[in-house]
């Protein structure tokens, strides 16, 4: 049961009130409650509350979408010095949305913000410098402005900056610094660099070579839909890349969809997540699974927003009735730890199950078979069952999961059969799994 939330006083009080009502972590999540709330802050000029409201207008939550208006309330939080809003503001005018395009001002707004430490800022001015085809082009303000990012922890500027130490711009090439950014990017949820390192895994540039990690990297990106991992899975011609300032408007929920990957990412846009999710909830309103997949894993790990697990499984369970495998199995994820959701083990396996048998790609369905098999073998949410158990981790294994390449030979040898168990051990251990290598060794 959500607590009820006590009236609000203050303008400070008001915009913690309506966090709450967005996130919606402590309260039934309503847009509408918030973006009223915030309003309310607004009028007072209250900055922080004049940036929110910007933003409950540029995603379209609680409200029509409308740049022009998230224009308007930006630059009332940028003149009270608010520096989301002053690198949001930017955004729109670098763009041209709602605003007639100037990049002269975009620059000013963002060189505002990044100098007073907005790392959001200095990512997206660092692209401008980075662009070719611009005026302003600079590889040497690009990386200062993308350090400057990466101390900040933004992960498109570690992704842009892991790009220039990859190619040697304006610094001494380093694959092995590139790998180290490529690295901390991912772990954000950035797609394009756990692209980028998967190209560095696949020919050995400043890690160790392995087909195998690229492969999964590749995987995890496409299962975003990331087009450029796709064609690289499908060995195709990449699509170009190029920097493009602004993406013409589209009804396509596939183009939607990487236009929302697109400003999520940071490295052919400018970074904006209120625009992200918004193109991203047009796709998924447009009935694409992937932009639920996608929405739900913003919001379960808190990529570039506040985490809230009730709104990831949200997103998961529209995709899951909607047969996308990876959706069923996060779901079921969510159920089984009880994170956001009341605790289930029955409704965990049942999507576990509903995740093995989707459509989806060998990484996910691998995923699915071991935690389903698992959940035989301990009798979680079904009743127990020894052969279940063995069959359906097997069949994750031989779709190339470690884990259960592991849990195989363990069940194998206690069924005394040495030479298969020793296959999958081996299995698992050419994938790095110490356990494995342990019993191996036990076993000579």
């Amino acid at each position: 049961m959500f607590s009820r939330t006590p009236k609000a006083k203050g303008p400070e009080e008001m915009v913690r009130q309506a966090d709450e009502y967005r996130i919606g972590n402590t309260v039934e999540q309503s847009f509408t409650t918030a973006f009223s709330l915030y309003r309310k802050a607004a009028s007072k000029g209250y900055a922080r509350a004049q940036y929110l409201l910007g933003t409950m207008y540029e995603s379209g939550h609680g409200i029509q979408q409308s740049y022009r208006e998230a224009a308007k309330w930006y630059e009332k939080a940028a003149e009270n010095d608010d520096l989301d809003g002053m690198c949001s503001l930017a955004f729109l005018y670098e763009s041209g949305l709602g605003v007639k395009r100037s990049r002269s001002y975009a620059i000013e707004m963002y060189e505002k913000a990044a100098i007073a430490g907005n790392a959001r800022a200095q990512s997206n001015l660092g692209l401008i410098y980075m662009d070719p085809t611009g005026a302003e082009h600079s590889d040497h303000a690009a990386v200062t402005w993308f350090q400057k990012g990466n101390l900040g922890g933004n992960a498109s500027a570690q992704t842009n900056l892991g790009r220039m130490y990859e190619k040697g711009l304006e610094v001494k090439r380093s694959c092995e610094t590139a790998s180290v950014l490529f690295k901390k990017a991912a772990k954000q949820g950035n797609t394009a660099a756990k692209r980028f390192l998967a190209g560095l895994y696949l020919f050995g540039l400043g890690v160790d070579r392995s087909e195998t990690v690229a492969k999964h990297l590749y995987l995890e990106a496409a299962r975003w839909g990331d087009r450029y991992a796709m064609a690289e899975l499908e060995r195709e011609a990449e699509p170009d890349e190029s920097y493009m300032p602004s993406l013409k408007k589209t009804d396509d929920p596939g183009r939607q969809l990487l236009y929302g990957l697109a400003y999520l990412d940071g490295v052919r846009t400018g970074n904006s997540v209120a625009t992200a999710i918004y193109w991203l909830e047009q796709s998924a309103k447009a009935g694409n699974t992937t932009a639920m997949y996608v929405l739900g894993q913003i919001y379960e790990n808190g990529y570039c927003t506040e985490k809230s697990p009730r709104t990831a499984a949200k997103w998961y369970r529209w995709g899951a009735d909607k047969g996308n495998g990876p959706c069923a199995y996060n779901l079921a994820y969510l159920y089984e730890s009880g994170t956001g959701l009341d605790r289930s083990d029955n409704l965990a396996f049942e999507f576990y199950r509903k995740a093995s048998e989707s459509e989806c790609d060998d990484d996910a369905k691998s995923d699915a078979l071991f935690a389903l098999g698992s959940m035989y073998a301990d009798g979680i949410g079904t009743e127990r069952s020894y052969d279940l158990a063995l069959s359906t981790i097997k069949a994750s294994a031989d779709l190339g999961h470690a884990g259960a390449q592991f849990a195989v030979g363990k069940l194998l040898l206690k069924r005394k059969d040495d030479a298969e168990a020793a296959r999958y051990l081996r299995m698992a251990a050419d994938q790095g799994d110490g356990r494995a290598l342990e019993l191996l060794s036990a076993m000579d």
